[in-house]
């Protein structure tokens, strides 16, 4: 008794060809080129991976792109609202004197936008190869060293 083949012949080709390409890599693979080893096109047209989490309920988000062939994550944290002067003139004036050290020495650029959001910034080159791990670990490197920094904004951008 035999078995009728699970795919149609066409993606049963298909799906030798990725197998065989895997073949020619050695791991890691490289997760932003990943899909363009096996003939499906590029992975990311664009070349960038773009994704969001939160670390100590700040939402980020977060982009690697290379430059000069190299990797590069990049992160943005929204951090709020600064209040007006006439809503709470201390908060403000604690907020603003923590982005002011802040800036100088937590490894991120700090800004107060336009519409008086607080805005955190940062880069750190990956190296090779991008994996995830890779990501996650440029992640934590960049976050942990701004972290007293974002827990004391965080706890006067909360005070009433």
């Amino acid at each position: 008794m035999t078995a009728a083949p699970a795919l149609p012949a066409s993606a049963d080709a298909r799906s030798e060809g990725a197998v065989a390409s895997l073949g020619r890599f050695v791991p890691p693979f490289e997760i932003d080129r990943f899909g363009a080893s096996f003939g499906l096109g590029p992975a990311r047209p664009s070349g960038v991976l773009k994704f969001r989490f939160c670390f100590n309920e700040v939402p980020f988000t977060a982009e690697t792109e290379r430059r000069n062939d190299q990797p590069v994550l990049s992160l943005t944290g929204e951090l709020g609202l600064v209040p007006f002067t006439i809503e709470n003139p201390r908060r403000r004036r604690r907020l603003r004197k923590v982005l002011a050290v802040a800036q100088s020495a937590s490894g991120l650029r700090w800004e107060i936008t336009r519409a008086h959001q607080i805005r955190a910034t940062g880069e750190i080159d990956l190296g090779l190869p991008l994996t995830p791990m890779a990501v996650i670990a440029g992640a934590a490197t960049l976050l942990l060293r701004s972290r007293p920094y974002l827990d004391l904004i965080v706890a006067v951008g909360s005070e009433l």
